[in-house]
């Protein structure tokens, strides 16, 4: 399978006849496409889908899901070659990540992008699909697998997020930004002097682009065209913008181009979120007057839309999370530590799993408390530590341990009053985002490591044999 590819249909032409991408025709854009995208990712490993013939909308505006939503389309689009399953995915990013040199984007003068251009009056944002992703949502969303761009006044930084873009009329869109969020600080520097904010979002792109955007936690003031590049191998090209002159992709597959006015502000929300709840509510939102769209012929928009867990966010950031964090806590500098897990029961964010090899009393413990205040999982609730016979990716595994290790008086623990996040359903509306955090040592007790009851195994090399033998009838079973 060819890595080197440079676009959107390019990256799908090149995973379809593995069976990774499906083409389906005939969804309705309203609710019917958004339960669809929820099923297929259910289905865990489930394909992308590659919407096409949308009905009640013009044929040939196209919208791709589940895009990263396997360890295959995750790792092509990473550039790590074949994948073993998540261990070898994890293991290969690290090593990727360390030695990973961020190339800047290329001006380029031609952008295929702009093979059609509107301009002013001639903008109608209805001539792409905007589904009705959620049965509780405020509106339809044209944005959530998009890239909004915008530049820092003071420093010239250009900084690519990833935001939820809810379609408000012909010309006009939100964009709900957290407020500790690198858009909304920017965002904030020009509406707070009075000024429009320079924007433009990007609804259908290279997904390594998107990718860096969304889920990389590039450092500040650093842009996150430089680490796509590097994960390519090559250059982003790009084009300046004709309403803003900011950087936009010159492979996208549509753009639009804008400003955030100081004196214009819609109703945003509710929008099912990450959590698997409805985050947010309603609230006022500044608004974006559209002035520009860019795109190509049969163009194709990127649907991310967040869903109950397991989605196709929580997948990606369960890879870059453990990645992330067994990199932190091999810099704290403790030993024996096996592996890291985020799950994406919570989440990706709020429910983390270390497997260790015991060398000294109080050693679990001591992995608890550092992993536990690790920045990249600062919002987690649950944290949980298990000896290496223990398989951390594996849910069922993972429960037997702390059911049979723990005695509950002895091995639990709650730390109090530390960061959460707004969009946690737990945390009261309009209170602090405080939270607790439930630290649970499942391993063996460090005194009766070599006394405790052994548990039941098969040998390795005799399961490798019987399944060898007899795993058809395991398939005939299933």
């Amino acid at each position: 399978m060819d890595n080197k590819y440079h676009t959107l249909g390019q990256w799908i032409d090149a995973l379809r006849d593995t069976g990774e991408v499906l083409d389906v025709k005939g969804v309705h854009w309203n609710h019917e496409m958004g339960i669809l995208t929820q099923l297929a990712r259910r289905q865990r490993q489930g394909p992308a889908l590659l919407f096409d013939q949308i009905t009640d909308h013009k044929e040939g505006y196209r919208v791709l899901v589940n895009t990263l939503g396997s360890t295959r389309r995750l790792a092509h689009t990473l550039r790590l070659g074949d994948v073993s399953g998540y261990r070898d995915l994890v293991d290969k990013w690290k090593a990727k990540w360390k030695s990973l040199v961020p190339i800047p984007p290329r001006l380029v003068e031609k952008a295929p992008v702009k093979e059609n251009t509107r301009l002013g009056g001639e903008v109608d944002l209805s001539l792409f699909p905007a589904p009705f992703w959620h049965d509780e949502d405020g509106g339809r969303y044209i944005g959530t697998g998009c890239v909004v761009i915008m530049k820092d006044p003071e420093t010239g930084w250009v900084n690519l997020g990833t935001y939820r873009v809810q379609l408000q009329g012909k010309n006009e869109v939100t964009v709900y930004i957290g407020s500790s969020h690198h858009g909304s600080i920017i965002r904030r520097k020009y509406l707070d002097e009075g000024k429009p904010c320079p924007v433009a979002i990007v609804l259908g792109q290279d997904p390594v682009v998107f990718l860096s955007a969304s889920s990389l936690g590039v450092p500040p003031n650093r842009s996150e065209y430089d680490f796509a590049g590097g994960i390519k191998g090559e250059a982003i090209t790009v084009f300046a913008g004709e309403i803003t002159g900011l950087p936009l992709p010159a492979e996208a597959e549509v753009i639009l181009e804008g400003h955030f006015q100081p004196d214009k502000r819609r109703t945003e929300g509710p929008f099912g979120e990450f959590t698997g709840y409805y985050g947010s509510g309603q609230r006022d939102e500044p608004c974006v007057d559209v002035q520009a769209v860019y795109y190509r012929s049969q163009p194709i928009v990127l649907g991310s839309p967040p869903t109950r867990p397991p989605n196709e966010s929580t997948f990606v950031h369960s890879i870059l999370k453990s990645a992330s964090l067994e990199e932190e806590l091999k810099g704290i500098g403790i030993p024996g530590i096996l592996g890291a897990w985020s799950h994406e029961a919570g989440a990706a964010q709020m429910f983390v799993a270390l497997s260790i090899k015991q060398q000294y009393p109080g050693h679990a413990k001591q992995v608890l408390v550092a992993a536990s205040n690790c920045y990249s999982v600062m919002h987690s609730k649950l944290v949980i530590v298990v000896d290496e016979d223990v398989d951390i990716t594996n849910l069922d595994d993972l429960m037997w341990a702390v059911c049979t290790r723990i005695e509950p008086s002895v091995d639990v623990d709650i730390l109090r009053r530390v960061p959460s996040s707004i969009l946690d359903p737990a945390v009261p509306h309009g209170q602090p985002a405080f939270t607790s955090r439930m630290l649970i040592d499942a391993t063996r007790p460090y005194e009766r490591r070599d006394t405790f009851a052994p548990a039941i195994t098969i040998d390795k090399e005799a399961e490798t044999k019987v399944r060898e033998r007899w795993g058809h009838l395991l398939r005939m079973n299933q």
